[in-house]
């Protein structure tokens, strides 16, 4: 990443804020350009400041933005639950 900008460090605040959006989502939703909000996710990506995942919606691909923390998060998530899913089984 070439460097943390204003426009970015927000970009991230409200990647962190909101659920997994699509790229065009979060540029709706910020008010913002796709293709500036697209090139900042491909640099926050690269930076590991957050993940992008392919997804079909609606019959077409997307790229999913989400934030590493709430990848971490839905994991644990997991986890737990198949821990309390092997529990009941025994």
């Amino acid at each position: 990443m070439t460097k943390m900008t204003r426009r970015k460090a927000e970009l991230l605040a409200q990647i962190e804020k909101s659920p997994p959006l699509s790229i065009y989502q979060l540029a709706n939703q910020c008010g913002r350009n796709y293709r500036r909000v697209f090139d900042h996710v491909k640099e926050l990506a690269a930076a590991g400041l957050v993940n992008v995942r392919p997804d079909i919606r609606n019959g077409r691909q997307v790229s999913i933005v989400e934030s590493i923390y709430q990848q971490r998060l839905q994991r644990l998530d997991d986890m737990f639950a198949f821990k309390v899913k092997l529990d009941a089984a025994q």
